[in-house]
């Protein structure tokens, strides 16, 4: 899978969060901070991460929850655990 492709994805999985969260569409860039900027707070989190896990079929370990601060950083991470299942 591409790195386009998997950050397509993931931006949409945190645009569907912050859009119930009513988070305004442009704060929502790849860049954006998820908390600083997007205002999401520890549950929209954990619902990113986890949604995540479970569309790539991967498991990402706590450790690593402090490091998914943008829809950049998350690609990231899932393209890490991605390369670890091949």
């Amino acid at each position: 899978m591409e790195t386009a492709e998997i950050k397509e994805i993931i931006r949409d999985l945190i645009t569907e969060i912050a859009e119930d969260m009513e988070v305004d569409e442009e704060k929502i860039t790849d860049s954006a901070h998820l908390v600083e900027d997007m205002d999401l707070d520890s549950m929209a989190l954990l619902e990113v991460l986890a949604s995540m896990e479970k569309k790539f079929s991967i498991s990402i370990p706590e450790s690593e929850f402090t490091q998914l601060t943008s829809i950049d950083k998350c690609t990231e991470t899932v393209e890490k655990y991605l390369a670890e299942k091949v």
